[in-house]
Parts: C-alpha cells; sequence; structure tokens
C-alpha cells in the first residue's frame, strides 16, 4: 500500500496505534483473567480434595462435618460448599444453588443468583453414593471488580491514546504548515513572482534550515534565469535599434532605386528586416508574459464574449487567405486573466492555421465549460502537426521542418502557451482528423 499524503500517513499510523493499543489492552485483560481463574481453579480442588477426603470417610455426616469445619476456617471462610444427594436435595453447605451445576469445572456469575458472589468458578465432583460436593470461589477480589478493572484500562490506555493523537495532530499542523508555506512559495514562483521565498521561523531548527537551503536555491535559480533573460532581453533591445535603422535605411535608398530590379531587392531586405523586427518584439513579448508581471491587471471576463469578439474581428483576414472560420460557443465562461493577453492568444492561434493549412480549410472555434474549467477549442482541417512533433511546436523557434518555407519565426504558439501558463491553464495539440485540435484549458474564476 502507497501513502500519497501526509493525511493517509497520519491516519494509517493512528489506525495502526489504536490496533495495537486496543489489542494489547484486550490482551492484558484476557491473560489477566486466565491468570486468576488458574489460580482460583487451583484453590477450589485443593478445597474441594481436603473437604472429599478418603472414599472410605464420605458418608454424609462426614461430609457435612467437614464442609462445616471448612467454613468455620479463616483460609477456606469465603469459599462456597454444597453437598448434594443423589436426588438433588441440600444436604450441607453455607450457599444455595437455584440449578444444578455440570460435573468439573465450570464457570458461574451474577445471574447464578449465589449470595455475596458476582462471578466466580465452581467445582463439581462425585464424592459417592450419589451425591455431589460442589466448591465455588470468587475470580473478583471485590465487588465489581471487572467493572473498576475496565474504568482503568480505558482511562490508562484511553489517556495514552489521547496524548498519540494529540501529538500526531500537532506533528501534521506543524508538518502541513511547513509544506503549505513552501507549496504557496513554489505557486508564486510558478506564477513569476521570483521574489518569493519560504518564511524563516526565528525559533531554528530543521524547519528553519530548510527553509534557508531551499532560498538559497531559489535565489541561485533566480540569479540564472535573470542572468539569461537579461542577455536575451539585451540582445533584442540591443538588435532591435540597428535593425530600426537598417530598415529606414532601406527605405530611403528603396525611393532613390533606379531600376526594377534594384527595387526588388530593397522590397525583399525591407520585408526581412520587418520579419525580424517582429522576432524580436515577439521574443520581448514572450519575455514579459513569463515575467508573471501582467498578472496585476487580470480582471473578471467572459471568454465566450471575447471569442466570439476576436472570431468577428478576424473573419474578413480569414476569408480573405480563401479560408473560413466558424465559431461556435456555448454558455458564458467566466475566467479572470488579462484580456489583452487572451485576445493575442486567440488571434496568434487564427493566424497559424491560416498560415499553415492550405486555401479551403475550415476554421472552428469552440468555447464551453466544466465546473470547474473554461475549455478554449480551435480546431482546423489542415495537416496537423505529427504527434512526435507537438512538443516541438510549442517551443521558441520550434519550427517544424515541412512549415520552415512559410513566414513565421515559430513564436506563434511559443507566445500562445506563455499566456496559457500565465493564466494557470494547460494546452494540448491533438489530433482533429484531419487538422490539428489545440485545446487551451483555463480555470473558472
Amino acid at each position: 500500500m502507497r501513502f500519497r499524503s501526509l493525511r493517509a500517513l497520519t491516519l494509517a499510523f493512528l489506525l495502526a496505534f489504536l490496533v495495537a493499543t486496543i489489542g494489547t489492552g484486550f490482551a492484558i485483560h484476557t491473560a489477566t483473567q486466565q491468570t486468576i481463574e488458574r489460580l482460583v481453579d487451583r484453590r477450589i480442588q485443593a478445597v474441594s480434595e481436603e473437604v472429599a477426603g478418603a472414599f472410605a470417610d464420605r458418608s454424609p455426616e462426614e461430609l457435612v462435618r467437614r464442609i462445616n469445619a471448612a467454613t468455620r476456617q479463616r483460609d477456606t471462610g469465603d469459599i462456597g460448599l454444597l453437598l448434594l444427594d443423589a436426588d438433588g436435595r441440600r444436604l450441607g453447605g453455607n450457599i444455595v444453588l437455584p440449578r444444578r451445576l455440570p460435573i468439573g469445572v465450570s464457570t458461574v456469575a451474577l445471574k447464578d443468583r449465589i449470595a455475596g458472589l458476582s462471578a466466580g468458578r465452581a467445582l463439581v465432583r462425585d464424592v459417592g453414593h450419589g451425591m455431589t460436593l460442589a466448591t465455588i470461589a470468587e475470580t473478583e477480589p471485590f465487588d465489581d471488580y471487572n467493572a473498576a478493572r475496565a474504568r482503568i484500562y480505558l482511562i490508562g490506555f484511553g489517556s495514552i491514546v489521547l496524548i498519540v493523537v494529540g501529538g500526531m495532530i500537532f506533528f501534521v499542523v506543524t508538518i502541513g504548515r511547513r509544506i503549505g508555506e513552501t507549496r504557496r512559495t513554489v505557486d508564486a514562483i510558478i506564477d513569476g513572482d521570483m521574489a518569493r521565498r519560504v518564511p524563516i521561523d526565528r525559533s531554528g531548527g530543521e524547519f528553519a534550515q530548510q527553509a534557508m537551503a531551499f532560498n538559497r536555491m531559489l535565489d541561485r535559480i533566480s540569479d540564472l534565469m535573470a542572468s539569461i533573460s537579461n542577455v536575451s532581453n539585451d540582445i533584442a533591445h540591443d538588435l532591435r535599434t540597428p535593425l530600426a535603422r537598417l530598415r529606414s535605411q532601406l527605405a530611403l535608398t528603396l525611393r532613390r532605386a533606379e531600376t526594377d530590379a534594384q527595387r526588388a531587392g530593397l522590397e525583399t531586405a525591407i520585408a526581412m528586416s520587418d520579419d525580424l523586427l517582429e522576432m524580436f518584439a515577439a521574443m520581448l513579448r514572450i519575455a514579459e508574459v513569463e515575467g508573471g508581471d501582467r498578472r496585476a491587471a487580470f480582471a473578471a471576463l467572459d471568454l465566450a464574449a471575447l471569442a466570439d469578439e476576436i472570431a468577428t474581428m478576424m473573419q474578413p483576414v480569414v476569408a480573405d487567405s480563401g479560408r473560413t472560420l466558424v465559431l461556435d460557443t456555448a454558455a458564458p465562461a467566466g475566467i479572470v486573466g488579462d484580456r489583452q493577453l487572451l485576445g493575442q492568444m486567440l488571434v496568434n492561434l487564427i493566424e497559424n492555421a491560416v498560415r499553415h493549412t492550405p486555401v479551403g480549410t475550415q476554421m472552428t472555434i469552440e468555447v464551453g465549460a466544466t465546473a470547474a474549467m473554461a475549455i478554449l477549442v480551435v480546431t482546423d482541417t489542415g495537416p496537423g502537426i505529427p504527434a512526435d512533433q507537438r512538443k516541438l511546436a510549442l517551443r521558441r523557434f520550434g519550427r517544424l521542418d515541412a512549415s520552415r518555407h512559410d513566414g513565421g519565426q515559430g513564436l506563434g504558439l511559443a507566445l500562445v502557451e506563455a499566456i496559457t501558463r500565465l493564466h494557470r491553464g494547460t494546452i494540448l495539440l491533438e489530433d482533429a482528423a484531419p487538422g490539428l485540435r489545440v485545446v487551451v484549458t483555463l480555470p473558472i474564476r
């Protein structure tokens, strides 16, 4: 059996402890009772043999005399003795039995209505001439002994159980709080708050050391990520300026071009410069989204209404490309997010489908909702993406071999994935048979 949570592990431990405690208490009670019964059996056996005497001395009168003598002795005065004849008539003794006990050793209880006895053991033996001698002794040293012993067990073992349960509750609460602090820190970092750290207990101890080690690791990761991000951002920022100047110079030169060949070459160079500028803008856009700062602008919105707005805006563009766009929305899907980024995500998905599908392709946008998630599905009837290349398609510059001759920088789906992750959602690329189905799942507000 695998314990997949702290609660399950704690419950399993408590269950095992309770079973062991109850089992130990029952074993002690049983062993004690059996020991008492063995000692009482030995005692009544000895008294019975002493009263019965030799076979030749077992006349009714002699047996009665011995019974009376035994009841007057200090050591045997608490023993119950009863002599019955063959017809069950009482010949002597110091007790009266409402029922005839079987031959041998048996147990008597309060229901037998023996005066002064609540529980005990009885030995009945044949003493000849049809007579039987019953010897009875209590197994409780005082009245309600078993009830008192049960209370002692309950109080003793109950206090142990309460202490252990209290300790386990304290343990679970303490560990759970520490785990919760770590989990909240991890969630904050996933959301882009790289400055978040695990609180450190001032009292010190193992938890404080663990938190400090975890925070040092986060500091190191943050420094490395900042270095990488700074390098890429610096490159993007630094190259955008000379590229913009280059484009301006090319545009100026285009106006002075004297031949058609010169103009064609310059127009191609300008288009390539525009692609580079667009690529750097997309890189900076992804870095901005992945930084998590945009989450401060989150607001409540309806994903279905946003999809309808974007689809209405993009339908003329899709139609001009020789493709069709159909919107199929269900009930409203309320979420919390950045309206501008989510609109950009929808536009990128539509443009990606237009860029990588043949003329005549139909695209469909569907919006639905479950109890916990809003689901956006963009489907096309194009060639699709092979299953082994779908992860590559979501990576930056993850352009597939079949699409390298198409326009674009391989950043469209990467930006979609970054926006989805910013909104704590997931994105899946699936086979639409034929075509590609992009499924974006976002949490309901």
